[in-house]
């Protein structure tokens, strides 16, 4: 939302609560304060009540007013969510003011208990994440120091003064830390850093689906190439993708520059600064890992470095990786699809003027849709304009644009016969051969899509005699 919103907002809730016990004692904190003063589009609102129990009888308070819909309710941490009548596509969290106590080093689920609006403030990750707007007042509250971190340091660091607290009681902080440090481009306090890699190990009690969350964050952020190296330096990325650290110091081949983790941030770089949608974590991911099987398939001949079948071997690789991580199985599968791929027009010369139209009608209906050949041709181009300046590979992608229309036809491609038809012209039962016919029919198609069920019912007859002789 823009900062008009959240002033209508807020300025209503202001309203509600005049002359209540909640006036004066209501802000709005965190996330919507800290873009409210860097002038960033706000995502939500969260509210804090430095009352006994007060984010819940607010809640309870405006909804006895009749002015939300129901009210959900988490008593373990005092914590109520609603949304306004007025401003229904607006969800707004509210909370009391609380102090944690982390009691299990095993766990980062602390004791929660009301505490002052300066315990609050320190319990926070970030200086910048720890201001409070005033409802009532209009005035922010800033009881650490985000303002001048915001407008005048230029640093993210922790509310603490003493950062091993921080870590030490919530890890998942440090990826925060460096989330923050890449969305926004800024730099990480000496002291906080430092802290970081000292309880990185930490992190290991964290779950998968956090560090996911996290990560994806960070990757899609216009500086990922700062964060991707930030979680190098401090030690975390053993506990995200360890193979990419196998990738520090690995030999490349002539065409490019670098070793192989210097490419493949170089793609990423190219991705965020050239792509102005460049928020999908399938494509970073991709990018991330089109070379992860380089780790496997290095030989060096004559002095020659070579990875021969990197791309398959590292497809191979995608599953185990981005599973540990817990990632959805379609995610799973693009991203395979997409490193296996990655090579695919690498001889097709600039703007694919040297691809046969048999060879881009399989390609294309192998992408299978719009979605996946449109990610396919980022990535290839991404990895074309990141090698040596004299051997990128230009107008790759905007070929593919141009010869989209081409390509729905083959995503979408089904033969004018199926295995019923291959079983009965031939006479044969089901099994492998059925599947051999259709495959070499569809090689056929691929060279002349309008192929006709009749030419097909004759081919098959040709193609079948040739298997039989082993000739394919």
């Amino acid at each position: 939302m823009k900062k008009e919103q959240f002033y209508k907002i807020t300025d209503y809730i202001a309203d509600l609560i005049s002359g209540t016990e909640f006036a004066l004692h209501t802000y709005a904190v965190g996330g919507s304060v800290r873009d409210l003063v860097m002038g960033n589009d706000i995502k939500d609102i969260d509210l804090v009540i430095d009352l006994p129990n007060g984010g819940v009888n607010l809640a309870n308070y405006i909804d006895k007013l009749g002015e939300c819909g129901d009210v959900v309710i988490y008593p373990k941490y005092g914590t109520a969510m609603f949304k306004l009548n007025a401003f229904p596509e607006e969800e707004i969290e509210c909370v009391m003011t609380r102090g944690e106590k982390y009691l299990d080093k095993d766990t980062r689920n602390p004791v929660c208990v009301f505490s002052t609006l300066d315990d609050d403030a320190r319990r926070r990750d970030l200086t910048m994440n720890a201001l409070y707007y005033n409802l009532t007042t209009k005035e922010i509250f800033d009881p650490t120091g985000g303002l001048d971190d915001i407008k005048n340091t230029n640093l993210v660091k922790t509310t603490n003064p003493d950062p091993d607290t921080v870590f030490d009681d919530d890890p998942l902080r440090i990826l925060r830390v460096v989330r923050f440090a890449t969305k926004y481009g800024r730099d990480i306090e000496e002291n906080t850093f430092k802290s970081m890699v000292k309880f990185v190990d930490r992190l290991e009690i964290i779950s998968k689906e956090r560090i996911q969350s996290e990560f994806n964050k960070i990757i899609t952020c216009k500086n990922a190439v700062k964060g991707i190296e930030t979680l190098m330096n401090i030690g975390a990325m053993k506990y995200i993708i360890p193979e990419l650290e196998e990738t520090v110091g690995l030999e490349q081949n002539h065409y490019h520059f670098g070793d192989v983790y210097q490419h493949t941030i170089a793609l990423l770089d190219y991705y965020h600064k050239n792509f102005e949608v460049s928020n999908s974590v399938t494509v970073a991911l991709a990018l991330l890992l089109h070379d992860i099987g380089k780790i496997k398939t290095q030989t060096v001949k004559d002095g020659k470095v070579h990875f021969y079948n990197h791309e398959f071997v590292g497809a191979s690789m995608v599953e185990p990786i981005l599973r540990k991580l817990k990632y959805d199985l379609d995610t799973i599968n693009d991203v395979k699809f997409l490193v296996k791929n990655h090579m695919r027009t690498k001889n097709a010369g600039n703007d694919l003027k040297n691809i046969k139209d048999k060879t881009f009608n399989k390609l294309a209906h192998d992408c299978g849709c719009e979605k996946r050949y449109l990610m396919l041709a980022i990535v290839i181009e991404c990895d074309n304009m990141s090698h040596k300046s004299e051997h990128c590979i230009y107008g790759q992608k905007d070929a593919f644009v141009e010869r989209l229309g081409a390509a729905h036809r083959m995503m979408s491609y089904k033969l004018p016969v199926n295995g019923d038809d291959v079983m009965t012209e031939l006479g044969i039962k089901p099994g492998i051969d059925v599947k051999k016919v259709l495959n070499s029919l569809m090689k056929l198609a691929y060279n002349n899509p309008n192929i006709t069920k009749p030419m097909c019912l004759k081919q098959m007859h040709f193609v079948y005699k040739q298997m039989k002789q082993g000739k394919k």
